[in-house]
């Protein structure tokens, strides 16, 4: 029988959950427990069999991408990203190097960016603007597709809602 990794994670919690965490004496101690746990609901939602985690973030840099070649014109010699989400369903470390690619572009665009000293000032701050944008959105799906925080249950060492 071959479960997903998101079935055996939540097997793993539950586990912990009914078994070990009301056997455990002493509210730190059960809160270590919580922690456990809540790193596994992050492992389930980030590191599964699926891509779609990281297919979110290269969409997100393909559209701050698209929005950057705008400028291209107005912004000569700067290191503008150009990511494009692939057609086909590559495998998750190969959508991986391209997120990180795709990062480390964004990352001498951000530096190219803080060295131009009032020079095209209009179109630097777009460029500004649109990496900003690209932050926010990133650090929104970060914050969404993570697991809901247990900061009451690891801190009380008892379980809430």
């Amino acid at each position: 029988m071959n479960n997903s990794l998101e079935r055996l994670i939540e097997g793993m919690a539950a586990t912990l959950r009914a078994d070990v965490i009301p056997h455990i004496e002493g509210d730190y101690a059960r809160g270590q427990a919580f922690g456990v746990i809540y790193m596994l609901n992050s492992l389930k939602l980030r590191a599964s069999w699926s891509n779609a985690f990281l297919l979110g973030q290269l969409r997100t840099l393909e559209e701050a991408s698209g929005a950057l070649a705008s400028l291209a014109a107005e912004l000569p010699g700067a290191p503008l990203p150009a990511v494009a989400t692939p057609k086909d369903l590559p495998d998750a470390a190969e959508l991986q190097a391209a997120r990180d690619a795709g990062d480390a572009q964004m990352c001498a665009l951000i530096d190219w960016l803080v060295q131009q000293n009032g020079e095209r000032m209009d179109a630097v701050s777009k460029a500004q603007a649109i990496v900003d944008e690209y932050i926010n959105k990133q650090t929104k799906y970060e914050l969404t597709t993570g697991a809901r925080p247990m900061f009451v249950e690891m801190s009380g060492g008892a379980e809430q809602g």
